[in-house]
Parts: structure tokens; sequence; C-alpha cells
């Protein structure tokens, strides 16, 4: 019986008094009448079904409805949060019983002030299917006359949707791309924001994986989206110029400009999160990563597999005692050892080091003490605006114009 319930239509109603009754019953019989529904349950008070519930039932039987009527007495009709809680209820109960969210219609023509709003309220925290109001020519005493009924419909899950796709954006715009994926897939999204959703989801997959440094995997996302699309949130021409070549740069080169600028942009968005421990760790590898950049010009070779016959002849012998790696047979050198060559070859970047070991001492330190590294101390705010200035002076010194890589702020 459960399963059988969910296709089913339901329409929920309150029921006034009007003047006699029967001018209020045609209204409501116009709207039962148009929705057709299988079940339909009636929401009214002794008075109001004494009154309209007999000329109610004579219209459906004329006309030969079927449906199940179920029939809801109510001693409250003024308390609107009473009745809200009590609405909230019956369709509760309605789900329960298997019924539909997007099956179930409301129609607050009729009832007290109080019971018409409290059933828009109930309907719309639920997130049913619709909302029906019945309006037309009025007449007497401001009740609509008979024959001149029109329905008015809106869907709460349009409302819904926007709400749920402004807190999806809310979650893009602060990093948290599983999230705003995960509540978008998770919602019903109504038709008018479907092509808007459907781009966030990609978009968030993008900035997710691009944030975890999986560039190939980007894209992929990337090439799955139509450029065009980008239009909706002012994102082409940035995409085009910008995301776009870096992102493919990203995906083939290794201890590039560009890598160093996801690098710190990457230990940005943590300090933005309170995850200093997290950001400081990235400007430790983007210090380490400038190093590795200026000795692979310097000395035509990588760090961790260093052609000893580029070293300057007088450091050979050294470096090979220092740094030989005899598990691969492999010469490879660390932090210290990279600056200190590239000091000695006269490198700019190498002479900084020298000149800021101080600073970098204490980099190294804030390092050591984060719970990521040696130590189990938290790092703050002032740690990471510490850390940031001595890397940036690196890069700067070596790229000249220089900024961070910024994801978008979706509006």
């Amino acid at each position: 019986m459960v399963l059988e319930n969910k296709t089913k239509k339901v329409l929920i109603m309150t029921i006034g008094t009007g003047a006699n009754g029967e001018d209020i019953a045609h209204g409501l019989f116009f709207s039962i009448k148009d929705a057709n529904p299988n079940l339909l349950v009636l929401i009214g008070s002794d008075k109001s079904f004494e009154l309209t519930l007999p000329h109610l039932g004579k219209l459906i039987k004329n006309e030969g409805i079927d449906c199940e009527i179920i029939e809801k007495q109510i001693d409250e009709i003024d308390d609107f949060e009473k009745l809200h809680f009590k609405y909230s209820e019956f369709i509760s109960e309605l789900l329960k019983n298997g019924f539909a969210l997007n099956k179930i219609s409301v129609d607050y023509t009729s009832g007290t002030k109080a019971m018409s709003a409290a059933l828009v309220s109930a309907a719309i925290s639920k997130g049913v299917g619709s909302i029906i109001y019945v309006y037309g020519e009025r007449g007497e005493g401001g009740r609509v006359k008979s024959g001149t009924e029109r329905r008015n419909s809106l869907a709460p899950n349009k409302i819904f949707s926007d709400n749920i796709l402004h807190k999806a954006i809310e979650h893009f715009n602060s990093y948290r791309f599983t999230t705003s994926v995960e509540l978008i897939n998770n919602f019903d999204i109504h038709p008018d924001y479907k092509e808007k959703s459907t781009l966030l989801v990609q978009l968030a997959k993008l900035f997710n994986l691009w944030d975890k440094f999986d560039f190939v995997g980007a894209v992929e996302v990337l090439k799955k989206i139509d450029i065009n699309s980008l239009k909706i949130f002012e994102l082409k021409e940035k995409f085009e110029k910008y995301y776009q070549p870096i992102l493919s740069r990203l995906k083939i080169e290794q201890n590039s400009e560009e890598q160093l600028e996801d690098l710190v942009g990457n230990a940005l968005r943590r300090s933005a999160e309170g995850k200093y421990d997290d950001a400081i760790a990235r400007l430790y590898r983007a210090l380490e990563m400038q190093g590795q950049i200026e000795f692979s010009k310097q000395f035509n070779c990588s760090t961790s597999d260093v052609n000893v016959d580029n070293i300057p002849e007088e450091f050979r012998d050294e470096v090979r005692s220092k740094y030989f790696d005899k598990k691969d047979n492999k010469i490879k050198i660390p932090l210290y050892g990279t600056f200190e060559l590239l000091a000695v070859a006269g490198n700019k970047t190498g002479i900084l080091f020298n000149e800021k070991w101080t600073e970098i001492q204490k980099l190294l330190s804030l390092r050591n003490r984060s719970i990521l590294a040696h130590g189990n101390l938290p790092l703050n705010k002032k740690n990471f605006e510490d850390a940031l200035k001595i890397v940036e002076s690196f890069i700067s010194l070596s790229q000249g114009d220089y900024a961070p890589i910024k994801f978008p702020e979706l509006k």
C-alpha cells in the first residue's frame, strides 16, 4: 500500500464557513476538480465542517469525482504557531504512508487568515509540490463569484531551489567544494535553476580537484564544461584568458612559476579557512620549490638527481660526501644545501637566503612546531603572515611581477 501511494496525488485544503457554507464550497470544488486528487485531505473546525462540508460533498458526488477523503478536525483556528505545527504533522503522516512530496498540493483559499497562513508556511517548510489559491471576480462579502474562479499555483520547490543554490554558492566561495556538490545533488532542483546548478556542480568538482593539486583530473572536468555556459557566472572570458591556460600548464609542468603561484594561492585559501598548519606547510614547500627552480636554472639539473659535473669543481667532493643517497645511487640536496650552493655560485636567490637566514629559521621552526611536521603546537594567523612575507620576498626577487592564483568568487 505504501508503495502504491508514491504515485498518488494529494490535495490538502483548509475549510472555512463563508456566509452560509455554500458560497465557499463552489470555490473549493473548483480547485478539487482542477487538481483531480486521489486523496483529498480537508481541514476545518466543527463549524466549518457543519456548514460547508455538506455542500462540498454534494458537489463532489454530483460530479462523480472518485477520490478518498480524509477529514482532519481542528479546535484551534486563530493560533498561527499551533496550526503550523499541526499541519506539518499532517504532511509528515502522509510521507510516512508513502505519499511523495512532489505529489502533494495545498489549497489555502478558505479558512481563517491564521489557518491559511499556517498551511502555506507548513507547505513551504516541508517542501510540498505546489501551493494553490483560487481567485476570481469578487461579489458580496468579497467572496469569489461562482463561475469566475481561476487557479493560481506556486511551486515551493522553486523557492527552495533558489535558496539551495545561494547556499551552494556560499560553500563554493568558502572553498567547501564537496559540500556545494552534495547540497545540490541531494535536492530536487527546479527546472528554472537546473542549468545554473549543473554548471555550479561542474565548477565545484573542477576546483576541488585543482585545490588538491590533481591538475589532470581538473583538466578532464574542464573538457566537459561548455565554455559558453560560463557566461551564467560571468566567467567565460576569465576562463579563456586565465584559468584554462594556467591549468593546462600546471598539468604538464613541474617546479614552474605557475606551480609556485598555485602553491601560495593554496596556502592563502587554507589560511582563509583558519587552517594555518596546512597553510604554512604549503609555504615551506613553496620556498623549497623556489630553490629547486633556481637550482635547475643555475646548474641545469634537478636537486633530486644532481649532476655533480655541473657543480663548481671546488664543491663537488663535499656535495658527493654529504648528499649521496645509497638507496638509489643519486645525489639529492635538501633545502638548506640547495640555497647554500646557489649562494656560493653567486645566484641572487641563494644570496637572499643567506641574508634572511634568521627569518628563514623562524619559518623552519614554525613548520617543525606544527603537528603536521614534528611538533604539536597549533599555528596562528600571525605565524602565517610572517611566513608569507618571507616566501613572497623570494618569489618576487625571481619573478618580478607575481600574483598567487585565486579561485573565482561566484555571484
